[in-house]
C-alpha cells in the first residue's frame, strides 16, 4: 500500500493506492485540517487499521499557500518516520501535469486570497503569481491549462481562447502515487526522495531598505 497526501491545493487530500488503484480518498473542507483524523478515515474506509503496513508515502511539495505545504509536509515525514516507510516529495505541478496527461501544460495552482501561482511541469522552472482575471494573459496560449478550476474560471479561460485540462483531487492523487513509486522503483522523474516545499519569490512592494535590513 502506498499513500498520498496534497495539501498544496484548497482542500487538503489524502488517498492510499493497494495494487495500483486508488482505494481509497477524501478531502478536509480547508485547511487548517486535523490530517490524523483524514488519514484514520481513509485508511478504515480502505479497510485498513489505522496502524497499518504503508509501502511509501507521496507528497506534494507545492507550490501552494505557505503554511499549508509546510504543514502537510512535516505531517507527511512525521507519518514516514512513524511507519518505517520511505517518503517522497512530489512537485504539485509535475502530480498536476501526469493527472492531466499533457507535459506540455501551463499549470496553475490555488495561491489563497483569489491569486494564482503560474509554472510548468518543471519543479524549478519559474513561478509567476497573479490575480485570477491575469491568469489568461500569464498563460501561453500555445499551451493547454492544467490546474484544479472550477467551472467557472475553466469557461472563462476558454472565452479567452484557452484550452483547459481540468484536475481533479482524486486524480492528483493518483498522480502523486505513481511518480511516487516511479521514483522507488527506477530511481527517475521529478520525485525525489525526501521533501522540501516548493517556493514562489514573487516581487515584493516592500521599501529596498526593509528589503536590506540584516537579520538578527
Amino acid at each position: 500500500m502506498t499513500a498520498a497526501l496534497n495539501t498544496s491545493f484548497e482542500q487538503p487530500a489524502f488517498g492510499v493506492v493497494d495494487d495500483g488503484r486508488l482505494v481509497a480518498w477524501a478531502c478536509a473542507p480547508r485547511w487548517p485540517a486535523d490530517l490524523t483524523e483524514l488519514v484514520v478515515g481513509v485508511l478504515s474506509e480502505a479497510g485498513h487499521r489505522a496502524d497499518a503496513e504503508i509501502g511509501g508515502i507521496g507528497v506534494a511539495t507545492g507550490p501552494g499557500r505557505f503554511g499549508a505545504v509546510r504543514g502537510g509536509i512535516a505531517f507527511a515525514k512525521g507519518l514516514a518516520l512513524a511507519r518505517g516507510a520511505p517518503l517522497v516529495g512530489v512537485p504539485t505541478a509535475a502530480a498536476v501535469a501526469e493527472a492531466a496527461g499533457d507535459t506540455d501544460a501551463s499549470i496553475v495552482l490555488p495561491a489563497g486570497r483569489g491569486r494564482w501561482y503560474v509554472t510548468t511541469r518543471d519543479w524549478d522552472g519559474e513561478i509567476g503569481l497573479v490575480d485570477a482575471d491575469q491568469l489568461a494573459g500569464a498563460a501561453p496560449a500555445e499551451a493547454p491549462v492544467a490546474g484544479p478550476m472550477d467551472m467557472d474560471m475553466a469557461r472563462a479561460l476558454e472565452d479567452d481562447g484557452l484550452r483547459v485540462l481540468r484536475v481533479d483531487d482524486e486524480a492528483v492523487l493518483g498522480a502523486l502515487v505513481r511518480l511516487a513509486e516511479r521514483r522507488l522503483t527506477e530511481g527517475r522523474g521529478p520525485a525525489s526522495l525526501g521533501a522540501q516545499p516548493v517556493y514562489a519569490a514573487p516581487a515584493t512592494r516592500a521599501r529596498p531598505w526593509v528589503r536590506g535590513m540584516p537579520h538578527g
